[in-house]
């Protein structure tokens, strides 16, 4: 709180509320200012965990991202590559099946003209056997035959 100055004091000089009027001990020496600035103080060497963090995460960042996009470049390439070979596997199924259709078409007619040399063999429906020599001596040998003379 400012009071007005004591009446023996000059204007613009400070004055002490504890030393009352007409005492005879002297004021301090007045407060120098200083005009330049005290040396700074070296900082502390504190090692930099923010800073080698961050860079440890951002390594970490770039490389995580790189093995994503090598994934996802070679996931591509083996797709491409699968779609190629069921492309090629299904050209090649279509052409079997073509070959299967070909050869059932040719089974149909020889099954059809087995079907005309089995009614030629029909009337053969016995067994006969018969007593004959062969190149190890004598034996029995087994044969179809028929009662009805064949071609007539």
């Amino acid at each position: 709180m400012y009071r007005e100055p004591y009446q023996d004091q000059e204007p613009g000089q400070a004055y002490y509320e504890d030393v009352p009027p007409g005492h005879t001990q002297p004021y301090p020496p007045p407060a120098s200012l200083r005009l330049s600035e005290p040396a700074p103080v070296p900082p502390r060497r504190v090692f930099p965990w923010l800073a080698v963090t961050c860079c440890l995460a951002s390594i970490a960042s770039l490389a995580l991202a790189a093995w994503v996009w090598s994934a996802q470049t070679s996931a591509r390439q083996t797709a491409a590559r699968q779609a190629a070979q069921i492309t090629q596997l299904r050209t090649e199924l279509g052409k079997a099946r073509a070959a299967d259709a070909r050869s059932l078409t040719g089974l149909a007619g020889q099954v059809s003209g087995m079907d005309s040399a089995m009614a030629a063999l029909a009337p053969y429906n016995r067994v006969c056997s018969t007593d004959l020599t062969g190149p190890n001596g004598p034996a029995q040998f087994y044969f179809l035959c028929t009662d009805v003379k064949p071609g007539g």
